[in-house]
């Protein structure tokens, strides 16, 4: 009896020690849970910011490489005019077409989807080119000095361009379907994407291949997918998950 006693007094100790400790613990963690959330109510996920900063200065460049494409139909034009050659060219933009996408791979793009950016490019510089053209007929002008040369000077140029717009696209295509990502390219758009006969017209050609993305693409940030480990900040304090 006194034994049994003996035992059921050891587990109650026991019980009664364990139960100390787990409130003592909850109680801990409640508080600093809300003294930290006290000094920072919106803690900040610094890796989704870091991400959607990337976005944005891809989503720049981008505007900025097209809008410098676009520049350069200005004196593809003029040296046309001046040789009378027909701004249409479908041997030539089909072979851009063929070794753009061959580029493509190196950069895990999927060539369908280059082809069909890369001819929304074509077509808004053939638009500027058309537009010059018209311009000049009604002008009457009869040639221009000094134009560069298209194929020593002018399709290089664009061949440069063409590779610089691969990695950028690499980088933004996984998103380009999530809404939030197509607003602020068109509102950049509006910003960069301006210049000596990009119309709105112009503009509308050369976005339309990246705004027709379906949103079904728009993929989720993955921590797995990040570069280095992620960082919660919460106040001053810096929580790094492992993975």
């Amino acid at each position: 009896m006194t034994a049994n006693h003996s035992r059921k007094g050891v587990l109650l100790q026991t019980t009664l020690i364990f139960l100390g400790l787990f409130f003592s613990s909850a109680l801990v963690t409640g508080y600093l849970k809300y003294h930290l959330l006290s000094q920072n109510p919106q803690p900040q996920l610094s890796f989704v910011n870091n991400v959607a900063a990337r976005q944005q200065v891809q989503i720049n460049k981008l505007l900025q490489l097209m809008q410098q494409r676009l520049m350069i139909a200005h004196d593809v034009a003029r040296w046309k005019w001046n040789q009378k050659r027909p701004i249409e060219d479908r041997q030539r933009e089909q072979e851009l077409i063929t070794k753009i996408q061959q580029q493509a791979i190196t950069y895990n793009l999927q060539p369908d989807t280059v082809a069909v950016f890369f001819r929304g490019q074509i077509e808004a510089g053939k638009q500027i080119q058309q537009a010059d053209f018209q311009t000049w007929q009604k002008l009457g002008v009869k040639n221009f000095t000094n134009v560069p040369d298209l194929n020593q000077t002018l399709r290089p140029s664009l061949d440069k361009l063409n590779v610089a717009f691969l990695p950028v696209l690499a980088e933004l295509m996984p998103s380009l379907g999530c809404p939030a990502v197509r607003d602020f390219l068109q509102s950049r758009a509006s910003i960069i994407l301006r210049g000596n006969g990009i119309s709105q017209e112009v503009q509308r050609t050369a976005l339309a291949p990246m705004l027709e993305v379906k949103e079904a693409s728009c993929q989720k940030v993955s921590l797995l997918t990040l570069p280095y480990p992620p960082v919660l900040l919460v106040g001053n304090i810096r929580l790094v998950p492992t993975i």
